[in-house]
């Protein structure tokens, strides 16, 4: 009777100190918001020094619009360039985010027009809205890790571009 009590003391002690442990690493929703908010302007501006200020040296991104990763601010800040010379006019708004643990989770919404070279394809002249999600887990108030989830499809729609079904091949 007594190795059961000692077992279940031993074990609540270690599920205490492991719960004290995962939240080691939180933020608040203030230090979310400001985040948020530097992310806008990193965004919005093309601004390269925001970006080294809020991401780990070891940040990876995972995007629909990559067939891989990005992994580190040098990849990051060449496709934020990218993306603003493709849309110079590029807007972010994070419409609304919380915050559980490390995570901040944001849903935002992207504007802009197509007025430069998008990678090899043309430039359409076309306007985009975009609303997305983001997961993006924060160490040491450094964002070092993002999923970010939106429609691509829909956004090459809105440029302009078709997709067509590949053709079949009767074998009549």
């Amino acid at each position: 009777m007594i190795h059961i009590k000692v077992i279940i003391f031993i074990f609540t002690i270690l599920c205490f100190n492991l719960s004290c442990q995962l939240n080691e690493n939180t933020i608040t929703n203030e230090e979310a918001r400001l985040l948020c908010d530097k992310i806008e302007l990193m965004y919005n501006n093309a601004d390269i020094k925001i970006a080294k200020e809020i991401l780990d040296s070891a940040y990876v991104l995972y995007s629909p619009l990559f067939p891989s990763e990005l992994r580190s601010i040098e990849a990051f800040t060449y496709n934020i360039k990218s993306n603003a010379r493709s849309f110079p006019d590029f807007h972010l708004s994070i419409d609304s985010f919380f915050v559980k643990d490390d995570i901040i989770y944001s849903y935002w919404t992207q504007t802009g027009t197509n007025t430069g070279p998008l990678g090899r394809m043309p430039t359409t002249g076309k306007s985009i809205e975009i609303s997305g999600f983001a997961i993006s887990r924060v160490r040491d108030g450094k964002i070092y890790e993002e999923h970010k989830y939106w429609n691509v499809l829909e956004f090459y729609e809105q440029l302009g571009f078709k997709i067509f079904p590949p053709e079949s091949k009767d074998e009549g």
